[in-house]
């Protein structure tokens, strides 16, 4: 693993760190009377015990955010793919969740303050203000589907035209009408109440819904121009890695600047509100949403223009689960990684075939098919095409400069190889490494 790899591992991951670092710090802001996960009155939001924790809370996110920067460097030294790939991901975990600390802090003082001044809102009252305005909530006028259509139409191009990598395609032209359906049916239709004020409300919903759809719009249309540039350039991989990076940052820039505009305008809009909404028992630590009294999975974000799910509700508590397993497993692909690099690749002739294998993948050719053996001391110039290409393994479909398309099952650190020619012109190399029975091969099939 060279230090430039390892640049280029990190580049799409930095980017969420100062994200998720003004994400959590906008929380400081009232939206619709809420700090930090927390209902405060007017009066409330300007306390100065309030106050003293928002600036705690800003220098511990503060203290965070540079503790995770600093925790990239020891990766920049580590040399096994492996090795890097466990601690790449182990950071991206604690990314996740690193951030709530401080948050959860923050938000229990808040609590603490707001029921020892009596700011608690009796939960009779806040249900009777809810009620009261869902009534005047607007219809929800639906983007139509058509809008949806081209980017699906582009996305589907490759399909067309290259049916060697089609699952790959078929996925990402999928993901068009899944977008759609997000659109659709992860949005609840209900209003952005704060207070009495049904206009208030209204314009609320209706900043929600408006930028709402233009995400997954827009997200859509990226991703067919993703699907056609991927196919573009796939024969030239830092164009198709600039393709990538393309997509990647339109994404990013996109939902993050709409989810701040949303959040601006939130706060705009309800800095003067009145008599207030009080929803702070039904969210845990200001994060979870848990209402055993909710029938919905699926509810509104607060603030944003986000969704959650109602952890109250059997099917989503398994799901959730689920879903934190399986992201507690994934440094687990770097274990596996770290096997690969550390088993040696071998060569085996029997009496009807050879065969080179690697940590379970094993690539054979029939005696009967062999038109030429051939042992080779210097590789030629090769690009993955399918497999795996690690400082110690190379094995699937590769490239090779003056050979063409190579089937590789070998150790490139040192050779020699044993370079077998199919009677169809198919090329094989197999063999490497310091024990390699390249030699011995050849002789034994001569």
């Amino acid at each position: 693993m060279t230090l430039f790899w390892a640049l280029i591992a990190w580049l799409p991951a930095l980017p969420a760190l100062p994200i998720i670092y003004f994400m959590r710090k906008n929380e400081c802001k009232p939206k619709k009377n809420i700090i930090v996960g927390i209902t405060l009155p007017w009066e409330g939001q300007r306390d100065e015990a309030v106050l003293a924790f928002l600036e705690q809370y800003k220098k511990e996110l503060k203290l965070v955010c540079w503790l995770m920067l600093a925790a990239i460097v020891p990766s920049l030294l580590i040399r096994s793919a492996g090795v890097f790939l466990t601690y790449w991901l182990l950071w991206i975990i604690a990314l996740c969740f690193v951030f709530f600390i401080p948050y959860v802090r923050c938000n229990k003082s808040l609590r603490q303050i707001k029921d020892e001044r009596g700011w608690r809102l009796d939960a009779e009252e806040t249900s009777q203000v809810v009620t009261d305005l869902k009534a005047a909530a607007e219809e929800m006028r639906w983007l139509s589907p058509w809008w949806f259509l081209p980017p699906f139409l582009l996305s589907l191009l490759p399909l067309c035209f290259d049916r060697t990598f089609w699952p790959f395609w078929a996925i990402e032209a999928a993901m068009v009408p899944v977008f759609y359906l997000c659109y659709r049916y992860l949005y609840r239709r209900r209003a952005d109440v704060v207070d009495e004020d049904s206009s208030r409300t209204k314009a609320l919903t209706r900043i929600r819904r408006y930028n709402w759809g233009k995400c997954w719009l827009i997200v859509a249309w990226a991703t067919g121009f993703f699907n056609a540039g991927m196919w573009l350039t796939l024969d030239h991989i830092w164009w198709c890695m600039a393709v990538i990076l393309a997509y990647g940052l339109v994404v990013c820039i996109t939902v993050v600047s709409i989810e701040f505009r949303v959040r601006r305008l939130q706060e705009k809009l309800t800095a003067d509100s009145g008599r207030l909404v009080d929803e702070d028992d039904r969210w845990l630590w200001g994060i979870l949403y848990y209402n055993p009294n909710d029938t919905r999975m699926i509810v509104n974000d607060r603030i944003g223009m986000n969704t959650t799910v109602n952890l109250a509700r059997r099917p989503v508590q398994v799901f959730m689960g689920l879903m934190l397993a399986l992201l507690l497993a994934c440094p687990l692909a770097g274990v596996w990684l770290i096997g690969m690099e550390n088993t040696p690749v071998e060569l085996e002739i029997t009496d009807t075939e050879i065969t080179g294998t690697h940590y379970g993948g094993h690539w054979s050719v029939p005696l009967e098919d062999v038109a030429e053996v051939e042992v080779i001391t210097e590789l030629p110039r090769l690009s993955r095409v399918a497999g795996t290409g690690m400082d110690s393994a190379l094995t699937g479909q590769f490239n090779a400069g003056g050979w063409g398309r190579v089937t590789l099952c070998i150790d490139p650190r040192t050779g020699p190889w044993l370079k077998v020619t199919a009677a169809d012109g198919k090329i094989y190399l197999f063999g490497g490494g310091m024990e390699s029975a390249a030699e011995e091969s050849a002789e034994k099939l001569q």
